[in-house]
């Protein structure tokens, strides 16, 4: 009965301790936190000084230089500024942070059960390889890209060939007739704020267990010692409300 047997291996996940998720030297390094300059994180980020099972597989911090770096879809992002209590984080596409001129014009895809934009900042579209022999609002010539435009509206979607999209402060308006590219490259060097989407309850529970909190791929575990000799038990966090970071 392949149906009975699917119902029967997932109640048994489901409720089955799993001491191969995590083991006591894991477990010790879960309690550590990543450190990186003025950056300090903890669950759910890993790397550093916390091993893989101790975060969400897509939420691995680096530290290079005193510099906190997140990769998103393959695009790497430096790490400004990390609150855990509001759970958000200000990042900065690394190839934005030099000339406008010389960055990857493409739009990085961000998970959105696992980002989510805040309200103080908003997506602008450029689009550029555009038409020179039109009249735009705002617009600046690259050397090897051509003419770009900035545009909340797309009025000049059609006359450029390509497109992607910056995150920018909703205060930033592109200047009239001749942009201001000083204007455009420090909005961008400043960065922008994504609010983890995450159901804080979980870990709250395990913790007050005295539990530690971690992962099984991208299911949330909470692991204990349950020995003297040490062995580790890590069962599934159960989430009423939804699901967590998957």
């Amino acid at each position: 009965m392949p149906t009975s047997c699917l119902v029967l291996f997932f109640l048994l996940f489901l409720f089955h301790p799993l001491p191969w998720a995590l083991s006591k030297e894991d477990l010790g390094w879960c309690e550590a936190l990543f450190q990186c300059g003025n950056n300090t994180a903890g669950f759910p980020f890993w790397g550093g000084n916390r091993a893989k099972p101790c975060g969400h597989p897509l939420l691995e911090l680096r530290c290079l230089n005193n510099i906190t770096s997140l990769n998103i879809s393959n695009h790497e992002y430096n790490v400004f500024h990390i609150d855990q209590t509001s759970n958000t984080l200000r990042l900065a596409r690394t190839d934005l942070l030099g000339s406008f001129c010389s960055a990857e014009f493409n739009t990085p895809t961000f998970p959105r059960e696992i980002f989510k934009l805040f309200p103080t900042y908003k997506s602008l579209t450029v689009l550029y390889n555009c038409d020179p022999k039109l009249s735009y609002r705002s617009s600046y010539t690259c050397p090897d890209l051509g003419l770009f435009s900035m545009s909340q509206s797309l009025d000049y979607q059609n006359s450029c060939q390509d497109s992607f999209k910056v995150n920018v402060p909703t205060s930033f308006v592109p200047e009239e007739k001749e942009m201001n590219l000083t204007h455009l490259e420090s909005a961008l060097r400043k960065g922008f704020e994504v609010k983890l989407v995450i159901d804080e309850i979980p870990c709250q529970e395990c913790s007050s267990s005295r539990g530690i909190c971690g992962f099984n791929s991208t299911t949330q575990i909470c692991c204990n010692v349950t020995s003297l000799s040490g062995g580790v038990t890590c069962v599934p966090q159960h989430q009423p409300s939804g699901k967590f970071l998957t």
